[in-house]
């Protein structure tokens, strides 16, 4: 600033390289109907979806790792030097201009890719009723997951190396399963009316998440809980460290582990990758079915020569949670960062605490999915109604 030219001045950059180019596809698809049996229609859908240029982000203002962290799950990190149980090292090397904080450069990519597979099968009954059913199977992978500005996207894809690495993660809206089916009756009555009933159900996972150390475990300074987990095989490729309460009890290191151990082998995906880093949104939340309910009233108006509609509707969303409040309800992740980042000793060993899940009344953490019925997605576990009115012309 021109009235303080000793203040400390910082900039936020994003650039392209040279020949960039706008995010191309290659989409190709196939479609097959076919009449079956018992009149009913069977479709087959392929559809393939290979990126051409699409963009990845590099921080060039980040140097290359100043050291490597030891012990299992060894991984670049931008530490230079270690001094035991501190989180925030002074002297981490993560700017190769200091006057630049980030440095983004949009590049091209061609490694990202997605396709589906669609199975329906369909049948129009006698007396106004026709049903269907359909499976997808759906495989996506992305270089960036996507984000509002190139530096917020650069710094929240979670990494297990470099986070200037051009490689492929699972999409972290891929839902890799999912089964529909819709049942529909329609019946017109004394000419002047129609009642409409309609049921639709559909059952598939409820998202993906990534397990990520709380803190800034790498030292690239991009905010934190973007590091991805090593999932220790035992206690010997784990160090934690004490936690003191609040009540001066200790929740020891052994106490810890057994409490994480636990909660490894009961987590279908943390058991089965022991030894290995967790994947980019590698977890899954549990399969969830929702019930959908549709009435639609038909009131036939003559004007002139035309027959209008008066339309009123009554829709139930997730209706099996009005029935049972079991039914229809969202689960999302007790904890998505599942140890905390304390440091480093002189060893370059990283330090860690498994925190209880709620430290009050110290409660560990001991299973991975939670019933969600309040917050941002509190709404999924409840029914909801709506009603209509719509006027037709014909």
């Amino acid at each position: 600033p021109a009235n303080n030219p000793s203040a400390a001045v910082t900039y936020n950059l994003a650039v392209t390289e040279n020949n960039f180019k706008f995010p191309q596809v290659w989409r190709t698809n196939i479609a097959i109907d076919q009449k079956l049996p018992g009149g009913i229609v069977g479709s087959l859908d392929i559809a393939l979806t290979k990126d051409l240029n699409a963009v990845y982000h590099q921080n060039i203002n980040l140097p290359d790792a100043a050291n490597t962290s030891a012990g299992a799950g060894g991984r670049p990190i931008y530490y230079k030097t270690f001094v035991p149980g501190v989180t925030s090292n002074s002297t981490a090397n993560t700017r190769i201009n200091a006057k630049v904080t980030d440095a983004i450069l949009m590049r091209n990519t061609n490694k990202g890719y997605s396709y589906f597979i669609t199975t329906q099968f369909k049948k129009k009954f006698n007396m106004g009723l026709d049903a269907m059913v359909a499976y997808t199977y759906t495989d996506a992978n992305s270089v960036n997951d996507g984000g509002s500005i190139a530096q917020s996207i650069w710094r929240d894809r979670q990494v297990s190396g470099s986070p200037n690495d051009n490689v492929v993660g699972n999409f972290n809206n891929l839902v890799q399963h999912r089964i529909i089916a819709a049942l529909n009756y329609r019946k017109e009555y004394l000419n002047t009316m129609a009642t409409s009933i309609g049921l639709f159900y559909s059952l598939a996972p409820s998202g993906r998440f990534s397990y990520v150390y709380s803190g800034d475990m790498n030292g690239d300074n991009a905010g934190g809980n973007n590091d991805l987990i090593y999932i220790p095989k035992d206690q010997s490729e784990i160090a934690l460290q004490n936690i003191t309460n609040t009540d001066a009890t200790i929740y020891t290191a052994a106490q810890q582990w057994a409490d994480l151990d636990a909660y490894i082998n009961q987590d279908d995906y943390l058991s089965g990758r022991r030894g290995q880093f967790a994947e980019r949104n590698g977890g899954i939340q549990p399969w969830r079915g929702q019930l959908d309910f549709r009435l639609l009233q038909d009131f036939f108006v003559k004007v002139g020569e035309k027959r209008n509609t008066l339309q009123l509707s009554v829709d139930v969303i997730n209706i099996g949670n009005m029935m049972n409040s079991d039914w229809g309800v969202y689960q999302t992740p007790n904890r998505s960062a599942l140890l905390t980042f304390r440091g480093y000793d002189a060893n370059k060993i990283p330090q860690f605490t498994y925190p209880y899940l709620n430290a009050t009344d110290k409660t560990p953490l001991t299973t991975t999915f939670r019933d969600e019925i309040t917050g941002s997605t509190g709404l999924l576990s409840r029914w909801q109604m709506q009603l209509g009115i719509r006027y037709i012309f014909n």
